[in-house]
Parts: structure tokens; sequence; C-alpha cells
């Protein structure tokens, strides 16, 4: 708004400065230099302002968190190196595993701008990875919206019980290191704007 106002003012004053230029033709009269020479002056001092004002405008600005709910393992069978007779309790068996780890994906605008024409990307992402919920392109996000996704990572693996638990203890971190979220939208005059989220340090970067 307080860009939109300095616009205005210097466009009347540009305007003024003509309509001066153009009685002065006419007349010859000190008066219109005068009314020239004053609205020249507050011309030079809008602009300067314009120039030099640094202060930050208000900006959408949409957030990321995400929250880990649960992981599981569960096996899928015996492979062929285990011996033929399998002691309970002592041999560590060989097995085909499932492993699952599902996190909540929130997504906020955290400002009191309203964020348009939202686009969300990725950067990494693991294969065997699944997203629940989903965010119009259209739709605007209004200030303290909130949208929450649900983020599945899935992975097959070979070892013992003990291999699968170390699996799920480390193995999600491990795919998920690189990975980055990146959420591009506007401001109600056109104005681009992006999120750049870090997974692993549940951190958004502003641009």
């Amino acid at each position: 708004m307080k860009i939109l106002k300095n616009i205005i003012t210097i466009v009347v004053e540009i305007a003024i400065i003509i309509l001066g230029l153009i009685w002065y033709l006419r007349t010859k009269e000190e008066e219109p230099l005068i009314v020239m020479i004053s609205s020249g002056g507050f011309l030079v001092v809008s602009i300067l302002t314009k120039i030099f004002d640094k202060t930050e405008k208000p900006r959408p600005k949409v957030v990321f968190h995400r929250k880990k709910n649960f992981s599981m393992r569960g096996p899928l069978g015996y492979t062929a190196n285990n011996p033929r007779v399998i002691r309970v309790g002592i041999d560590k068996v060989e097995q085909y595993w499932y492993l699952d780890w599902t996190y909540t994906l929130e997504i906020r605008n955290n400002s009191s701008v309203t964020a348009y024409n939202y686009l969300i990307e990725y950067e990494n992402k693991p294969d065997k990875t699944e997203l629940k919920g989903e965010i119009g392109k259209i739709q605007p996000i209004k200030p303290d919206d909130k949208f929450e996704f649900t983020f599945k990572l899935t992975q097959n693996v070979i070892g013992n019980h003990l291999d699968a638990d170390r699996y799920l203890k480390e193995n999600a971190n491990i795919l998920l290191k690189d990975m980055k979220i990146i959420s591009k939208y506007q401001d109600e005059f056109g104005k681009s704007f992006k999120t750049e989220y870090d997974w692993i340090n549940d951190n958004n970067k502003f641009e």
C-alpha cells in the first residue's frame, strides 16, 4: 500500500509539472514557474524516498514442519541363507523385511499476507515415497491456514531382526538426508516468492 501511494504521488507531481509548463508557455507568468519548481522538489524527494526506502515489505511465508508419527518393520519370509534346522531364539535368522516410516508434514502460511498460485516441487526425493494430501494450485493459502499431509517412506531390506531394527532406526535419515521441498507462490500483485525446506534439519529458507 505504501509503494502504491508513493507511485501515485510521483505521477501526480509529474502531471503538475507538465500542467505548470503548459501554463507558463501560454502566459509567461512567474506563478507557474513557482508551481513547477515546488512540484519538482517534491518529485525529487518522492523518487529518492522510493529508491532508498529499505523497509521490509510484508510478504507471504509458506513454512513446513515435519512430525514423525511412527515406524514399523514386518517380515516377508526367510531367505535361502539359513540352516535347514533353525534353533528358535539362538540362530539369527536372515529374512526379507518391509520397513515403513510415516510422518505428518504440516504446511502453514506464517504471515499476514495471503499466498497465491502455490506450487510444490521435490529435490532428491527417495524412491518408494507416498504423499497423501493436496492443496489446489489456485487455492489461496490465507494467513494462519494450516494443511497436513501424510508422508510415507518404505524400503525392503535383507537381514536378521537386529539388522532390521538398525535399519529402521538409521535408514530414514540416510535416505532423506538430501531431500528438499521447494514451494513457489505469489502475493496478490503477482510477485513471486520461494520457500526451501530442509527435511533433515526441519528448517525453512525464504527467497
